[in-house]
């Protein structure tokens, strides 16, 4: 009876796994890999450096991001593959001159409506999203700028620190081409949240 249920349990983990092909997100992987409800999992754990709480402070303006990570979330954006991934999924709060200019803290986010619209900055989506690709030595996101109504590029690339001083990033976002027909002039190049600071880990 032993023999049986460990011969089930290891056909059953095989069929798991051929339902479920991963693919590592830090490799180099290729289009040919990501099939239909394949798994783009965070295999050498590449995402851990950057979850936590990230602050920047200067004077009587403060920005903090929290950054959490999710495991197998169903990606249905966009054409099929439609696949399992783990991600990297960010909220922020942003305060100049001591008044609070916006804050995303509160928004309760869980794997089922990581891609649904936010509930109240329609069209949008969580604030903040991405992951560590390939061989990336950053973490590339998308940045939710919803008082500029704007999704941009963004990158927490990791600083060097002396040895028992906390992990620091510096924020990079970066804006894309913006092209829109009958649109007279491009969206605003500034955001609503500093730029190129160094941000401490909490």
């Amino acid at each position: 009876m032993k023999n049986i249920i460990t011969l089930l349990l290891c056909l059953s983990s095989m069929l798991v796994k051929a339902q479920f092909p991963i693919v590592d997100i830090a490799s180099d992987y290729n289009s040919d890999q990501i099939v239909e409800n394949c798994y783009l999992k965070d295999v050498t754990n590449s995402f851990a450096p950057y979850v936590g709480t990230w602050q920047w402070c200067s004077g009587a303006d403060t920005l903090t991001i929290e950054m959490a990570k999710y495991t197998m979330v169903y990606d249905t954006l966009g054409l099929p593959p439609h696949y399992y991934r783990d991600v990297l999924v960010g909220k922020y709060r942003y305060v100049k001159d001591g008044y609070e200019v916006i804050n995303t803290l509160n928004y309760p986010i869980t794997n089922t409506n990581i891609f649904s619209a936010h509930p109240v900055y329609t069209g949008s989506l969580v604030p903040i999203f991405g992951g560590r690709y390939r061989n990336d030595d950053y973490a590339g996101l998308f940045f939710e700028d919803y008082l500029k109504d704007k999704s941009e590029s963004m990158k927490l690339v990791l600083q060097l620190t002396q040895v028992g001083e906390p992990s620091k990033v510096q924020l990079i976002l970066e804006n894309s081409e913006h092209w829109a027909l009958g649109a007279a002039e491009h969206r605003d190049p500034e955001f609503t949240i500093p730029n190129y600071v160094i941000l401490t880990k909490q």
